[in-house]
């Protein structure tokens, strides 16, 4: 509780810098001694902080200050903020925070905090800081926020590209590693096993697409990677665009735990349990009702919210989830009337397409358009023998036909 007080203070004095001590920078020259760098912060524990962040640096010893652009933050204030997160309607904004401020609360989340200058000439300089400035004026410094295309990151390469027309030149072909956006986001979740259900769970089709390496650098970590292979031309010189790279913290080294109860064994143990159920059935030929009604009740709204995900959300990744074939939506409808112990013709076809569909999906699973996570197998099989198993006791407990008996008259 009290990290997430003291975080809760530096995010509160980033606000009041930012809303008191602009004046003092407005048409502000930079002297000769100006320096401008990129900023990268390592992952940390939370799901939140495990992609890592960038940031722009000024530090200008004559004029007085030592400054930090954030891309990465948003108001709390602001109306319907949680609705508008869920709906990707949530504007992010360009923040100033004081540089030891700054460091100071990565330190305290025990991350590490690297530096690049940029290797701009006093003119160049000039002309990014106006860009900044220009950038944080109350019309220009918010933005919608897309994870994979518009972000922390991203704001500063095309931000640098767009005072430096086509004179910043990326040579990144080393990041040509065939790799999907999903893939680059996998790279990171290693020690956030539900944290990558959650993703595999929310997130669709779109982000299985191989990303090209000028996209990689929607990642810190290959942001920072494509600066220092990256060149500027301008007054006559061709440059590399940033120096070495300086370590100003270094995080202590954090074990690395996936704990023992992973979502791909826990939703295998859960089909264990559901197995040993369905032959329990089979042997007193009987139907745990209760079971299924909370079963596929569940799973039906598992698929509502990815429904509402894909079309009532401007998140553009939640689109074509593939994952709506196991989770199919009307399910939490059919899980009503699957509470009768005889059921109705159209209940019991509706459990045969969904068995017919677990069993193609299961079939294809590596081949679909989507990478699947591995821990829906046992959940789609789960589903896959419960409806076939419904289909076949209700066959076997309809009520038997009666032939009238019809005497003959002596």
């Amino acid at each position: 509780m009290k990290k997430y007080i003291k975080q809760l203070g530096l995010v509160l004095a980033f606000c009041l810098f930012s809303f008191q001590g602009w004046a003092q920078f407005e048409g502000t020259q930079l002297s000769p001694q100006a320096k401008i760098s990129l900023i990268t912060c390592s992952s940390g524990p939370e799901l939140y902080a495990i992609f890592g962040h960038s940031a722009v640096r000024v530090n200008d010893p004559i004029n007085g200050f030592d400054i930090v652009f954030n891309y990465g933050t948003f108001d709390f204030n602001e109306p319907n903020f949680y609705l508008k997160f869920a709906r990707g309607k949530l504007r992010y904004k360009l923040s100033i925070a004081y540089f030891s401020d700054f460091v100071y609360s990565y330190t305290m989340d025990n991350r590490s905090v690297y530096e690049q200058e940029m290797n701009f000439t006093e003119e160049q300089k000039q002309q990014y800081w106006t860009f900044l400035t220009n950038n944080y004026l109350p019309a220009n410094r918010f933005y919608l926020y897309d994870f994979f295309f518009d972000n922390c990151a991203t704001r500063i390469r095309d931000g640098v590209e767009a005072t430096f027309p086509n004179q910043v030149r990326f040579n990144i072909s080393d990041f040509d590693e065939d790799l999907t956006f999903r893939n680059l986001i996998d790279l990171y979740l290693g020690p956030q096993p539900w944290g990558d259900l959650g993703i595999d769970f929310s997130l669709g089709a779109r982000i299985d697409q191989e990303a090209a390496p000028y996209e990689y650098m929607f990642l810190p970590d290959y942001l920072a990677k494509g600066f220092a292979n990256a060149t500027l031309t301008g007054d006559g010189r061709t440059a590399p665009l940033v120096g070495e790279m300086k370590v100003l913290f270094e995080r202590e080294p954090i074990p690395f735990s996936r704990g023992l109860f992973t979502p791909t064994l826990v939703m295998w143990l859960f089909f264990a349990v559901v197995l040993a159920l369905t032959v329990m059935d089979w042997m007193k030929r009987r139907r745990s009702r209760l079971f299924d009604v909370v079963f596929f009740f569940i799973i039906g709204f598992m698929g509502i919210i990815m429904l509402l995900l894909w079309f009532a959300t401007d998140h553009q990744a939640t689109a074509y989830n593939f994952n709506l074939l196991w989770a199919i939506p009307t399910h939490i409808v059919v899980a009503f009337f699957l509470r009768r112990s005889t059921l109705q013709d159209w209940v019991s076809k509706y459990m045969l397409a969904t068995a017919i569909i677990a069993a193609v999906l299961l079939v294809f699973w590596p081949w679909w358009p989507q990478m699947l996570h591995t821990a829906f197998i046992p959940v789609t099989l789960a589903l896959g023998l419960r409806a076939a198993y419904t289909v076949w006791v209700s066959k076997k407990t309809e009520p038997a036909t009666v032939t009238p008996r019809v005497e003959k008259a002596i």
